[in-house]
């Protein structure tokens, strides 16, 4: 009964013993397809297997592993002796590396879900305008794929879930398989990241490329730092549980490093609330951004809102004039609509300070002093926004750089202070 392969090993056992593929799958609990592959060479039983199959057939787990029986005077040799031949251990690494390799593939064809997932929220968004409708979509392909991810690393690590003291193959291989759940699932996190922003705009619309590429670039940038804190904690509770065995000198360094970690995140993020905060602060400091015709004279002030202009086109959302102070009470443009449009100003005793017809329809704006009078009085015209809006986009832009340059000085100095 001399076999050189596993799977001709089993068949040789499991018909000595006058078993069907059926028989010993079920007392297996696989299939007796999964039986018939091992049996061909196309697969090999996971190494939590191996024990089980070895007590059915009453071998040793050496002699599975070598694909053969030991001769008589090998197993007349003391038990000290009959410890995994070289073949025996080569056989064991064989199928540690095709698990991984199995675990890649699998990986890969998840990673395969959450891509079309991409293409289908884009396919939503550009074709159809249905923006929403594509991040809903898309959710469901991530969360179908982060499912298959999670089966997949447990029946890898199942793998090697043997009653046998861990060898360092063993704990090489379970951190392996962690560190492609890991990576994968970031892949995954990010993608939902970038489609994030179609969530938040109209049934009905879609997002434009460039819009969508800079806040699904700033999304994807939170998705993953959210992943990356919630990871920090799950990784240290797997090396605690000694799920991802490590040597004396490894937990030491795995450890200052975590610390290490946990002070640039510290770092990190104190440095980008203290810019965020005055990035919000550049973008509300009145004044700063858009700059207004101011008028000290209500002469100049009526002339102005006289003159004759082209339409400057509807108020943009959200930017409504603000109504004047309280010791002014400007008439209302649908209340004067019989005197072509004639408005004035008042003082707080109810005098007319100023009185105007409004033509220049370039006017978004216009600002009371809190003075007696409602002077100085500032006018913003469409011209002034269109202006105020490229300062906006420069600012956020500076801001967008400096955000990128603490991230990676932190990062920078983290990976010159880590050990390898």
């Amino acid at each position: 009964m001399e076999k050189k392969t596993i799977g001709g090993f089993i068949a040789a056992l499991r018909r000595a013993n006058g078993m069907t593929q059926k028989e010993l799958a079920d007392r297996l609990n696989v299939s007796d397809k999964t039986v018939s592959r091992w049996e061909r060479d196309e697969g090999a039983p996971d190494l939590s297997l191996i024990p089980v199959i070895a007590e059915i057939f009453g071998v040793t787990c050496d002699e599975l592993l070598r694909g053969q029986r030991k001769s008589p005077e090998e197993r007349a040799e003391p038990e000290s002796a009959s410890e995994a031949t070289a073949k025996g251990e080569r056989e064991r690494r064989r199928l540690l590396k095709s698990a991984l390799v199995t675990l890649q593939n699998r990986t890969v064809a998840a990673l395969g879900v959450s891509a079309a997932g991409l293409i289908a929220a884009l396919i939503c968004n550009f074709a159809f305008l249905r923006a929403t409708l594509g991040f809903y979509v898309g959710l469901v392909f991530f969360a179908v794929s982060a499912v298959c991810q999670a089966v997949f690393i447990n029946r890898a690590l199942l793998t090697v879930d043997d009653d046998e003291p861990d060898s360092p193959d063993k704990a090489a291989f379970r951190r392996s398989a962690v560190r492609i759940a890991r990576n994968a699932l970031a892949v995954t996190v990010g993608l939902c990241g970038f489609t994030a922003p179609l969530a938040v705009t109209g049934a009905y619309v879609g997002l434009n490329l460039p819009y969508l590429l800079v806040r699904g670039a700033l999304f994807a940038a939170g998705a993953l730092a959210v992943y990356a804190v919630i990871w920090y904690f799950v990784g240290a509770r797997l090396v605690k549980k000694g799920v991802l065995a490590l040597g004396e000198r490894e937990r030491e360094t795995y450890w200052y490093n975590h610390r290490l970690q946990a002070a640039c995140a510290g770092v990190l993020a104190g440095l980008l609330v203290i810019t965020a905060a005055g990035h919000v602060a550049v973008l509300s400091w009145d004044g700063l951004l858009i700059r207004g015709t101011v008028f000290t004279d209500y002469d100049e002030f009526a002339a102005f809102m006289e003159r004759e202009t082209p339409d400057g086109g509807s108020e943009q959302e959200g930017m409504t004039p603000p109504a004047p102070e309280a010791s002014i009470n400007a008439g209302s443009q649908e209340e004067n609509r019989d005197e072509d449009n004639r408005l004035s100003l008042y003082d707080s005793e109810g005098n007319e300070v100023c009185s105007y017809v409004w033509r220049n329809r370039d006017v978004w704006r216009i600002k009371y002093a809190a003075s007696e009078g409602g002077l100085p009085i500032t006018v913003y015209t469409m011209s002034d926004l269109d202006e105020a809006n490229q300062r906006e986009k420069l600012v956020s832009a500076g801001f967008a750089v400096l955000y990128l340059l603490e991230s990676a000085g932190t990062l920078a100095w983290y990976l010159r202070r880590k050990r390898g």
